[in-house]
């Protein structure tokens, strides 16, 4: 019985490059975002600026980081990890009592294209 299986075990299906696109958006984003609210907000606390929006666009940043990698496996937790990444900032702002700047747009694009990819998510 030196032979080879009859029944093999179906290749896992290949995953889509807009997926693997969204996925390297938010790497950038993560990246470039993470840089600028610290450099921006560490200048801006003497002046009175807040921490607490500062550890905000922190905890962005590592929530899209995180997101990245579950995007690229394609886990359906990584598509609502964006969502917060992007939304969070705002959240805070608002709470206190700051001006609302629109999101990254790079990671809205990453949204786009991971929800209009759902159905290859697991």
């Amino acid at each position: 019985m030196s032979g080879s299986p009859s029944s093999s075990t179906p290749s896992p299906p290949a995953r889509p490059a807009v997926v693997t696109l969204a996925s390297v958006l938010c790497r950038v984003v993560d990246l470039v975002s993470a840089a600028w609210s610290v450099v921006n907000r560490i200048a801006a606390i003497p002046e009175g600026g807040s921490v607490i929006l500062l550890a905000a666009n922190v905890a962005a940043g590592v929530a899209v980081c995180v997101a990245a990698v579950l995007v690229y496996r394609q886990r359906k937790i990584g598509a609502l990890l964006v969502v917060l990444g992007w939304g969070f900032p705002q959240v805070a702002a608002v709470a206190m009592g700051q001006p609302v700047h629109a999101g990254p747009v790079l990671l809205l694009i990453a949204m786009l294209a991971v929800f209009s990819n759902w159905k290859y998510m697991h």
